[in-house]
């Protein structure tokens, strides 16, 4: 069988699950490259179904142009659009279809217009972010107005025309203009898509499905469990210190705070979060900092009745559905995409500035059952499986 779809990715804990569940749809019709050094052994990827390709060597970045290339019929799927994707888009041919699966690093940390505007105030501190009222501007929905309207811009101001300019001029733009589809990890998200002037039409993709999510755990409750997970992995975004400063001022009892940090981020970023953290928390501070497999996470998540995600772009979804599966309180930043999709899919969720309110109130019955029955409406294997087959109908139309 002819091999269509060409999937490009990074070695990380999402892929298996996707290519697993492409398999599941359309049988062996795509090939899967991992972007990786020929001598690294792979950290996350388990699957026999991949290809390792090193695009820091030109020849192996040439082959695998050229057999995209050979077929105007391919159709190339770009998971996470990082810089070394962005080259390799550049030599595809204009004829082939291109789809950028948005993962959140790559879209609100390569456009600099929504990169500034994901910190809170602490976070912003001590990653010494300053603003202002005209860098404010630059980063509110209007600059985008402003942008294409040339003529009122330069009125208002020639640094603020240069900063808007040059984010319009950069590599991670002029990619995304190239794509042709694009599958944000919540439906809210494609609206900064359309903010940004693109092309690309928004096709359904999700990875993974909560039967693979929760194996066995499937029929478990974590309403009653005593536990906090705050943010998904050592990345600012996360904005930790905000929201343990909110959590030292409410009596926490005998809850842990368990905090993920084995993934993504910097060794600065944190030593501060884990110093931080045991300066507030003491022994009831437990940072998760070595990447754990999936069972032994789920058993973490099956002890925390409370998850808190202060993030304002788009991350960590995947503990979020499981969570909100599980019957945990969700507390959201009100700010996000994430937030703003699942309010309006009728989920009970609550916004991080009601955490003091509502840290020791549990969900009732009917609210679990509730976001029980959407969760799994949304992401059970025969929707995941659905999402593929409209993506797969989108793209070949």
């Amino acid at each position: 069988m002819i091999k269509k779809y060409i999937h490009i990715f990074d070695d990380d804990k999402f892929i298996d699950p996707a290519i697993k569940l492409f398999e599941e749809v359309i049988p062996e019709q795509s090939v899967y490259y991992i972007i990786q050094s020929k001598n690294t052994e792979f950290r996350y990827v388990k699957s026999s179904n991949v290809a390792k390709v090193d695009l820091s060597i030109i020849k192996e970045k040439n082959e695998l142009l050229d057999f995209i290339n050979s077929d105007t019929n391919h159709v190339v799927f770009i998971h996470a659009l990082n810089y070394e994707k962005q080259q390799l888009i550049f030599g595809i041919l204009p004829d082939i279809k291109k789809v950028w699966f948005i993962w959140g690093y790559d879209l609100y940390g390569s456009w600099p217009l929504l990169k500034q505007n994901i910190y809170l105030p602490v976070t912003k501190s001590i990653l010494e972010i300053k603003t202002n009222f005209k860098t404010r501007l630059i980063y509110n929905s209007f600059s985008f107005f402003l942008f294409h309207k040339r003529k009122i811009i330069k009125r208002i101001n020639k640094k603020m025309f240069t900063v808007l300019n040059n984010a319009f001029d950069t590599s991670f733009y002029k990619t995304a203009k190239l794509v042709d589809f694009i599958a944000p990890v919540v439906p809210a998200e494609y609206r900064i898509i359309k903010n940004m002037n693109l092309k690309a039409e928004y096709v359904p993709f999700t990875y993974g499905c909560i039967e693979d999510l929760l194996g066995s755990n499937i029929d478990k409750n974590v309403m009653h469990q005593p536990n906090i997970l705050v943010g998904n992995s050592a990345d600012p975004s996360n904005n930790h210190l905000d929201i343990f400063l909110k959590l030292s001022d409410l009596d926490l009892r005998d809850r842990k705070i368990y905090v993920p940090l084995s993934y993504s981020g910097n060794d600065k970023y944190k030593e501060q979060v884990l110093r931080k953290g045991y300066e507030l928390f003491g022994d009831k501070f437990c940072p998760l900092t070595q990447f754990m497999p999936l069972d032994e996470y789920n058993e973490i998540l099956l002890s925390c009745g409370t998850l808190v995600f202060s993030h304002i772009r788009q991350q960590g979804v995947g503990n979020i559905i499981v969570s909100a599966y599980l019957g945990a309180r969700i507390f959201l930043n009100e700010k996000s995409p994430v937030y703003e999709y699942y309010r309006s899919e009728g989920l009970k969720v609550f916004p991080t500035r009601e955490l003091s309110k509502k840290l020791n109130v549990s969900l009732k019955e009917k609210e679990l059952q509730g976001n029980r029955e959407k969760i799994f409406n949304l992401y059970n294997r025969e929707a995941a499986h659905e999402k593929i087959k409209k993506l797969i109908q989108i793209v070949e139309k």
